[in-house]
């Protein structure tokens, strides 16, 4: 009788821990859960006057345009007045630097337009540096490189 009374005691304290190890399994998996950022869309801004390049140009410009994180693609258009821009770039470094190229947005082989359209996919350290906030356009004309520029702004949509 002791045998038995033994065995159906083990086997209930086996039963009981094996429970407490599944238990704490589930609870440890439930800790470890990682939690996915939320994907961003921003709103994309830029103001291109002659501040911060020494000109006299009457010209400006406005960039407007999305970024979309999950697809890491930069939608923009720029509408530009009494310039007659040659080449419009993007750029990215401290203010006042000449910068680092990133992308051509217009060039005048295209043809003569006056509002430029496009979009792009960022590689993982151009959507670092852009959202660090150190993107900025600039518009060259056959007089002058760069007659206007401006800073990339965004907010989050």
């Amino acid at each position: 009788m002791k045998d038995s009374n033994t065995k159906g005691f083990v086997r209930l304290v086996l039963a009981v821990v094996l429970c407490f190890l599944g238990a704490c399994k589930k609870e440890l998996s439930i800790e470890s859960a990682k939690i996915k950022p939320p994907v961003r869309t921003y709103i994309v801004t830029a103001r291109a006057d002659k501040k911060g390049t020494n000109s006299n140009s009457a010209g400006s410009a406005v960039l407007r345009g999305n970024y979309d994180e999950e697809t890491k693609v930069l939608s923009y258009s720029i509408d530009y007045i009494d310039i007659e821009p040659q080449v419009m770039t993007l750029r990215y470094g401290s203010k006042g630097s000449v910068g680092t190229f990133v992308r051509e947005l217009y060039n005048i082989q295209n043809g003569k337009l006056s509002v430029v359209r496009g979009g792009f996919e960022l590689t993982p350290l151009q959507e670092r540096n852009f959202l660090k906030g150190l993107w900025f356009v600039t518009v060259n004309t056959a007089t002058m490189s760069p007659e206007i520029s401006g800073v990339l702004t965004y907010k989050q949509q």
